[in-house]
């Protein structure tokens, strides 16, 4: 193989990092998850990896895991989260739990970052029609909070959760979505698709094209049962979702994170710059170990992300980071 280094990309003029949070790593506002602070013992910090919000909804959403006033889970263990760590993976069907856009854009929290960090944001709503008003919605709120951040702030558009009714919506929402930025880009708001390995890379292609998409975060977690011709489903979960057997609020099997998705992402990377896409690519999902990011790098991505690593493998997130730093100058 050959080692590539990739320079930094800067993303609408806004330098994030070579290392991003996967949205919902660092919870809302960087503060993190209970769990952190065991592994703060072992000296694992994110302290450099660019906070990427846990993605919100327009309106308060309960999805399947219940928020305590302070945003942490009600449950010790939430019961949305499937981890098996000896395979290194995991399912979820947190299903966007949250308390709306209107608390968290507003939060004191963020307003005092001075770093760069980005929001994400996904609808929640059955129809077209209906998505798109609350993404309308979304952006008045942003807009209206914006002068009150210290930082510069990027939008994820989460396109591709698998644990909503509308999983993967059609390509040309999501163009609409983009038309839809012009007053985000004019206050310097860096846009971002997040997409996923499910997405055809023609579709990718013509998204990267509009003027208002700066960049791409691949991959968002895989909906279970899914490309069956790259996946083992069979082998990884021979009875089936366990998530299924839970209880759940939102009848969902859940999305696939871990170890399965690295080939998968490095693939779509390759595929992306041999088609010609020229945008900052940020490559995360399976990235587990610190010669991941050599793989990663190397397939073309300008930067990565990092996600289950930090319940799966967190002790590898030291040397994960500093070999993203190294290789991104």
């Amino acid at each position: 193989m050959l080692l590539l280094m990739a320079v930094k990309k800067l993303i609408h003029n806004i330098d994030f990092g070579p290392v991003w949070a996967m949205s919902g790593l660092l919870n809302f506002f960087g503060e993190g998850w209970p769990y952190h602070k065991l592994i703060k013992i072992f000296g694992v910090n994110f302290n450099h990896v660019t906070l990427v919000s846990k993605t919100t909804t327009l309106l308060a959403n309960k999805g399947n895991m219940p928020l305590k006033k302070n945003l942490m889970p009600a449950e010790l263990i939430p019961k949305s989260v499937y981890q098996n760590f000896f395979r290194r993976h995991a399912l979820n069907a947190i299903s966007l739990s949250g308390p709306g856009a209107e608390e968290i854009l507003s939060s004191p929290k963020l307003r005092e970052k001075t770093t760069p960090f980005q929001l994400s944001f996904m609808s929640a709503a059955d129809s077209e029609i209906e998505r798109l008003d609350e993404f309308e919605k979304f952006i008045k709120i942003l807009l209206r909070e914006f002068p009150n951040y210290r930082a510069r702030v990027g939008l994820q558009l989460n396109v591709t959760c698998p644990n909503i009714a509308h999983d993967n919506p059609q390509r040309e929402e999501i163009l609409k979505m983009l038309d839809m930025c012009d007053p985000l880009i004019e206050k310097g708001i860096a846009i971002i698709l997040k997409i996923s390995v499910e997405m055809p890379t023609q579709n990718i292609i013509v998204l990267g094209e509009h003027k208002n998409c700066h960049a791409i975060c691949t991959s968002n977690t895989v909906n279970f049962g899914n490309l069956p011709e790259k996946i083992n489903w069979q082998k990884l979960f021979p009875n089936g979702s366990p998530l299924l057997k839970r209880n759940l609020n939102v009848k969902k099997p859940g999305g696939l994170s871990g170890a399965p998705l690295l080939p998968l992402v490095i693939e779509q990377i390759k595929a992306l710059r041999q088609a010609g896409f020229t945008e900052h690519i940020n490559g995360g999902g399976g990235i587990l170990y610190k010669n991941d990011v050599d793989k990663i790098i190397d397939a073309g991505a300008d930067s990565i992300s990092l996600g289950s690593v930090a319940f799966l493998n967190p002790l590898a997130i030291p040397g994960i980071i500093k070999r993203a730093k190294e290789l991104i100058s």
